[in-house]
């Protein structure tokens, strides 16, 4: 289970406290914070004639709500505490069953034996007064030809802790599903489908579509062998609320001026830029030295010694565009690079000492949390320091020039 920590900071700004009754309110929500995530990791081991080795690899990100957020939005916070038992509880029974399986393969195949793995992870995708929604990612690798990983789309009503369904957003599902099956297509035309057209009529007739809701969209997501072969790959695909607005109801076009969207890198994020609707893609990558930026399948490279990139957008009430970018230094510590998206292009605006990385510095190992950044207008984001001693939380605002301000 995980342990209840202590964050310190003020209360976000753009935060209010009036308790809206229904599903969603009819104005225009706010960006909400105070979501972050614990990480866990742990080898195990085991011993047998040839000596000690290891026999699973475990990374686990369960998802929080800070004791703020919380005192807001209790039925969210508590949905969100279920949720995270739940994938625990899960990953324990599986991790069980992983150990056993472990020793039986390095008996049976010692040549090529190799620990196994089990890997889960969260990331949000939207935070605000009327939608909470975020993606939980698992990988595990045992004895088989190759690993297996999949995502899972989890959506809440942010003031009543309930799961959203997604017959709750669209009201034309048999229309938002042609789309589907047109846009996924046309965005993968190399991929080797089977039963793709079938297989998504029958899941979005059966409310099995695996999906969340973005500030200017609905993405569906399709993990390895759902409906296309592993080599493909998780395929997803967006539709945004003002390319189709028929589809949604209209307590869900009403979305936040000014917000935050993290999103994975290697896979494409798909919005408006400009809040109308003209799609943008965006993607960032990384490799030798060098971090890349796509925008609508144009690359700017930007020199950067930074790994495990973990990017935000950052969308500013003025429809101001910036890109906040985590990574990891060669020496272990964290920055953050800041890129101005405008007029087609990506701009370096400046790389920031700070990082959404929290560590508390505890014997013998350290105690990580990942803070989120859902919304521009207040989150926290930690000073960096040397590498063994605790950071340093500081309450912060995107500024116009998209550097940070201090609250």
């Amino acid at each position: 289970m995980l342990r209840k920590v202590k964050l310190r900071g003020v209360l976000c700004a753009g935060v209010i406290a009036a308790l809206l009754a229904g599903s969603c309110a009819e104005a225009a929500p706010r960006a909400i914070c105070g979501f972050y995530k614990q990480i866990r990791q742990q080898t195990y081991m085991d011993r047998d004639a040839r000596g000690e080795y290891e026999i699973l690899e475990e990374r686990w990100g369960g998802l929080a709500a800070d004791k703020e957020l919380t005192a807001r939005f209790p039925a969210l916070s508590k949905a969100i505490e279920q949720r995270t038992k739940a994938d625990w509880a899960h990953m324990e029974k599986q991790r069980r069953q992983m150990k056993v399986e472990a020793v039986q393969f390095r008996e049976e195949s010692p040549a090529y034996y190799h620990p196994f793995a089990q890997d889960l992870d969260v990331l949000m995708r939207r935070a605000d007064e009327h939608v909470t929604s975020y993606l939980e990612m698992e990988y595990t690798n045992g004895g088989g030809a190759h690993g297996m990983y999949g995502w899972q789309g989890v959506n809440f009503n942010s003031m009543t802790g309930e799961e959203l369904a997604l017959s709750h957003v669209v009201k034309d599902l048999g229309r938002f599903t042609d789309i589907i099956i047109a846009q996924l297509q046309k965005e993968y035309p190399q991929a080797s489908f089977f039963d793709m057209e079938k297989t998504v009529r029958n899941r979005a007739m059966m409310g099995r579509l695996n999906w969340t809701i973005d500030p200017r969209g609905v993405t569906v997501y399709f993990n390895p062998y759902g409906i296309a072969s592993y080599a493909d790959g998780l395929l997803q695909t967006t539709v945004l609320f003002k390319e189709q607005p028929q589809l949604f109801n209209e307590a869900y076009l009403e979305t936040a001026d000014a917000y935050a969207q993290p999103f994975p890198t290697y896979y494409p994020l798909v919005t408006s830029l400009r809040d109308n609707d003209k799609r943008d893609v965006l993607s960032v990558d990384q490799g030798e030295g060098k971090v890349t930026v796509s925008l609508n399948g144009r690359k700017y490279v930007f020199d950067a010694q930074l790994t495990k990139l973990q990017p935000v957008l950052v969308h500013m009430a003025n429809k101001d565009n910036f890109l906040y970018i985590d990574g990891q230094t060669p020496e272990g510590s964290h920055l953050t690079l800041v890129l101005k998206v405008a007029k087609g292009k990506v701009q370096h605006v400046g790389t920031l000492p700070y990082t959404f990385m929290h560590t508390i510095a505890v014997s013998p190992a350290e105690q990580r949390y990942w803070q989120f950044m859902t919304n521009p207008d207040g989150f926290y984001i930690d000073r960096v320091v040397p590498l063994g001693n605790s950071s340093k939380t500081d309450t912060c605002a995107v500024g116009s020039d998209g550097q940070l301000t201090f609250g």
